[in-house]
């Protein structure tokens, strides 16, 4: 019984700091590097495009809107980010959208068993369909099924 405790506890610690690992790339993948990023490239362009090159004295209209670094910042906002959003939509929408959908179905496995489920639901082969996806439930929820399947 000691024996079993100490290697559920084990696992359990294993479990944590893997979903911890998996927390923490997400969180920095997904946020934090684009958000660090886009500062960045902020300053950098500040100091390229207004500091060294002087546009400003070239462009009067630039040094009213452009006064300082917050001023750069807050016009980069305001024109660069709603450029991107449609530039994004456009892409997933009519570009690379539906081919990364055929080729995480084709690579992935559980998207690739969705859509073969699916398929089979269409069919009416729901019997099927669950066999499919059984694998990817968690084995506490599949003896929980079973046992209510019985009751």
């Amino acid at each position: 019984m000691y024996r079993r405790v100490v290697r559920l506890v084990r696992a359990r610690k294993r479990d944590l700091i893997a979903r911890l690992w998996i927390y923490f790339k997400r969180g920095h993948s997904s946020y934090f590097v684009y958000i660090l990023t886009f500062l960045n490239f902020i300053v950098i362009q500040y100091r390229l495009l207004i500091e060294k090159l002087t546009i400003l004295s070239h462009i009067p209209i630039l040094s009213f809107f452009i006064s300082s670094l917050a001023s750069f910042a807050l016009t980069i906002l305001l024109v660069y980010v709603p450029l991107c959003i449609v530039v994004g939509w456009v892409d997933v929408k009519k570009f690379s959208g539906p081919t990364e959908s055929v080729i995480r179905a084709e690579v992935d496995p559980y998207s690739r068993d969705i859509a073969l489920a699916l398929y089979l639901i269409c069919q009416g082969k729901t019997q099927e369909a669950m066999k499919v996806l059984e694998r990817w439930l968690p084995e506490d929820f599949k003896l929980k099924m079973c046992r209510a399947q019985r009751h």
